[in-house]
């Protein structure tokens, strides 16, 4: 097994941290004591996940993200729960040849050999992840074993059915936001129809059926969520919003609540916020490496503006989050202003949109000015005025990153211009333009390979222009990848996201187009002549990798 090396020395290594970082956080080992591993990641200069990443890379094992892969019942099964907790260890998938098992530590020899002897007619596969994720998915998964959450749910609506009482209807909710939790929903529907209220979630974009309740237990159902949110409980005609908190497993999550009224009674959508998600690394998620290249070089200028576009839920905040995340903060004044502050970081002057107070995103940029920044962000470009200070801004020496709702990455020029802005300006203020989407993953426990003629990915929308870039004989058969579906995927054959990107770097040749008035058309074609890749290309080359399956492709992109 490799040399151990220490920590600090490990992640500097792997470009997680740099010595500035090691030196503040050794200054706070000075004052409080402590491990100098758990004071990196108080300070947020690290994740948990990353140390364990780096462990892994060092002991030549794979990494393992829990909560992207939550172990099969089992896999459970095959260990009792204390051994689990007293070893560190949790095994998330077994069959009749193997186990694959998750640990805190590779180099705990002693932990290997009991496994080994409790596995002995098995082979074990040994995957890194980080103590404080295998810790709560003991608890929380071993938990589930002897109380399923499904059926505690239809336990609570068989019983409101059979005796019409509604006492239970918190315990009901409570369920529900657990359920999606552990599903890593991102938002929950609660909608009456005619003869019921179902519940959906989304999760990996798309939506998916999880319970039906009576119809004469929405009302309660909705006036619980109405009382934790803090709104109206007797106003059931006009839309409210609000927000609320609730923990699982000691871990807090925000809420954020939206009700219309409908014809069957009122819809709730319930945006789920976790405040113990981990660091954002730009390098994770999901950019072919020529295009991370481009863009980390982009983030790391000192001046000019960097849009991310894409529609809601496609993920511009994490996408700038990570990019701040990768200038440092240490170095450099960076100050945000957004519209709510979804994660906090170390090091950063993070200020919110209040509108009632007259603090808008234009009078933080103006504010911003006189704070000394090297970067500002603001959380989106909504109006005239809020592009003009960004762009004023950018042309004075200054780093802006925002975000715009568009299609695609050239469809942010026109956007700004109809704000009222000068095409001159929008020509020398930014500096790049990006256009974003979340695909869905093929589940890596269930995939398998099929063969297609490469002429059939026409089918899917990539035009044979496209495709002969890549694959030199149309008609040749070619090997895809994807999943058929399993308990660790809810049968979807997809488990987890990664973007498709197209970037847009205005040099001065697409600078000139702007001024002299091009169509959005004419620049996105000098700039794909200049090597820019269209997200469908980005997309067909992960299909190309096994990544996703071109019908997901085509499902968002077209």
């Amino acid at each position: 097994m490799p040399e151990r090396k220490p920590i600090g020395q490990l992640l500097k290594e792997e470009g997680y941290i740099t010595e500035k970082h090691i030196k503040i956080a050794l200054e706070i080992q000075k004052i409080r004591g402590g491990l100098l591993g758990e004071i990196l990641v108080e300070l947020s200069f690290v994740s948990p996940k990353e140390i364990s990443q780096a462990i892994a890379k060092q002991a030549n094992k794979p990494y393992i993200d829990l909560s992207q892969y939550p172990p099969t019942k089992e896999a459970l099964k095959s260990l009792p729960k204390e051994v689990a907790k007293q070893l560190e260890v949790i095994p998330f998938d077994i069959s009749e040849k193997s186990v694959k098992i998750a640990i805190s530590n590779p180099y705990d020899i002693n932990a290997i050999d009991i496994l080994k002897r409790r596995y002995k007619n098995l082979e074990i596969e040994f995957y890194v992840a980080d103590k404080e994720s295998i810790l709560k998915t003991i608890e929380v998964y071993y938990y589930l074993l002897e109380n399923p959450i499904e059926k505690e749910i239809e336990k609570i609506v068989q019983e409101a059915v059979s005796t019409g009482t509604t006492t239970q209807i918190p315990k009901l909710f409570d369920l529900i936001l657990d359920n999606a939790i552990l599903n890593r929903a991102t938002d929950i529907h609660i909608s009456p129809e005619s003869v019921a209220s179902h519940v959906f979630y989304r999760i990996d974009g798309i939506m998916t059926h999880f319970n039906a309740i009576p119809l004469n237990l929405h009302s309660s159902l909705v006036s619980r969520v109405k009382i934790l949110a803090g709104l109206d409980i007797a106003e059931q005609r006009l839309p409210q919003d609000g927000s609320f908190s609730h923990e699982f497993f000691e871990e807090e999550y925000d809420f954020r609540v939206s009700t219309v009224p409908t014809a069957f009674g009122e819809n709730v959508v319930i945006r789920i916020l976790s405040k113990n998600i981990s660091l954002f690394n730009l390098r994770s998620l999901g950019f072919e490496e020529d295009i991370y290249e481009k863009i980390e070089n982009q983030f790391l200028k000192p001046q000019g503006i960097i849009l991310v576009t894409g529609p809601t839920g496609s993920g511009k905040t994490t996408t700038l989050y990570a990019a701040l995340r990768r200038i440092n903060a240490i170095e450099k004044n960076i100050l945000t202003v957004e519209d709510p502050i979804e994660y906090k970081f170390p090091f950063i002057k993070q200020t919110q949109v209040n509108e009632k107070a007259g603090y808008t995103f234009a009078r933080a940029i103006r504010s911003f000015l006189r704070q000394d920044p090297d970067v500002i962000l603001v959380g989106e470009i909504r109006d005239e005025e809020t592009a003009e200070m960004a762009i004023r801004a950018s042309i004075t020496g200054h780093l802006v990153l925002s975000t715009l709702h568009t299609n695609d990455a050239v469809s942010a020029i026109p956007r700004l211009i109809d704000m009222g802005i000068k095409d001159y300006m929008v020509a020398s203020g930014i500096s790049a333009i990006t256009a974003q989407r979340l695909i869905r993953k093929n589940c890596t426990f269930c995939i398998t390979e099929y063969k297609i003629k490469a002429k059939e990915l026409v089918k899917y929308g990539f035009p044979e222009s496209m495709l002969r870039k890549y694959i030199s004989d149309l008609e040749e058969n070619i090997t895809l990848k994807r999943s058929t579906g399993c308990s660790h995927c809810n049968n979807t054959g997809y488990l987890g996201r990664t973007l498709i990107v197209e970037l847009l770097e205005i040099d001065e040749e697409i600078s000139d187009l702007i001024v002299q008035g091009a169509t959005p058309l004419a620049i996105q074609k000098k700039a794909v002549s200049k090597g820019m890749r269209l997200m469908k290309e980005d997309g067909l080359i992960k299909v190309l990798k096994g990544i996703t399956t071109p019908e997901e492709i085509k499902r968002v992109v077209g």
